[in-house]
């Protein structure tokens, strides 16, 4: 199995030099960047093979760290990235203001020990591959409330990627395969049946399941969108439970086939 860590730091130091042999010792792979947004795009490329723990390094109380973190957060929502920083007390409460809590799979506040981080992150990647071997969902809605919502409600189960617009979503499927699309209806600039014409344009996703997640249900929306055969359309109201079992269900046909 493939252990690979990306380490964010401002600098290099002896701490920081010692934590990476640590986790060197522990068979992963670390590639350390500087903690820029520019270094850390160029590691991370079109997400299709960058590393899926990522490890933040902090030495001070950095105002900059608010455009790295912004660009993390990004990366944790749409490519379920595994964030964890490491620092003071008082760096790690001053750095993270304002970042979702969701979104931070871990701190170690320094004085720390290596083999404790080693530990964590050997959990951590036995947890990446087991949901590599899962079914991939790419969520697409422009309220960031229901995509956290539905990101919350299937990673326990799926691999989930997320996006806010059906454009962001058409751009993300070239780089990334998924099992199935959770597709909104009702969106600014190009809608839910645009975006599902789009995906059935292409040849490389042609035959890629969509279910509409929507909150219209009035007969001549579901008669628009039933037209282009998405696999299901289900109702925002419905339970989370059920919203769950309906695409177990789905899976669980196919599997059948």
């Amino acid at each position: 199995m493939e252990k690979r860590i990306l380490f964010i730091s401002e600098k290099k130091s002896m701490i920081a030099n010692a934590l990476i042999e640590g986790l060197k010792s522990g068979a992963f792979e670390v590639e350390q960047v500087k903690a820029n947004v520019t270094d850390i795009s160029r590691a991370a490329g079109d997400g299709s093979d960058m590393p899926d723990i990522w490890i933040l390094f902090m030495q001070g109380v950095e105002v900059r760290l608010r455009e790295v973190l912004s660009y993390v957060r990004d990366q944790v929502e749409e490519h379920n990235v595994r964030f964890f920083v490491i620092g003071t007390a008082d760096e790690i409460e001053e750095n993270l203001k304002g970042f979702p809590p969701a979104d931070l799979r871990g701190s170690f506040s320094r004085p720390f020990r290596t083999d404790e981080i080693v530990d964590r992150m050997t959990v951590e990647s036995m947890n990446v591959q087991r949901l590599s071997e899962s079914k991939r969902i790419l969520v697409v809605d422009d309220d960031a409330t229901m995509l956290r919502t539905m990101k919350d409600m299937l990673s326990g189960r799926y691999r989930v990627y997320t996006a806010n617009s059906g454009m962001n979503a058409i751009q993300m499927l070239v780089s990334t395969e998924v099992d199935l699309v959770l597709l909104d209806y009702e969106m600014p600039v190009v809608k839910g049946p645009q975006i599902l014409e789009m995906i059935r344009s292409e040849t490389h996703t042609k035959d890629l399941p969509v279910m509409f997640l929507t909150s219209k249900n009035d007969r001549e929306s579901i008669i628009e969108v039933m037209s282009l055969n998405p696999v299901n359309y289900l109702l925002k109201s419905l339970p989370q439970a059920e919203i769950l079992s309906k695409i177990e269900e789905y899976f669980a046909q196919e599997a059948r086939r």
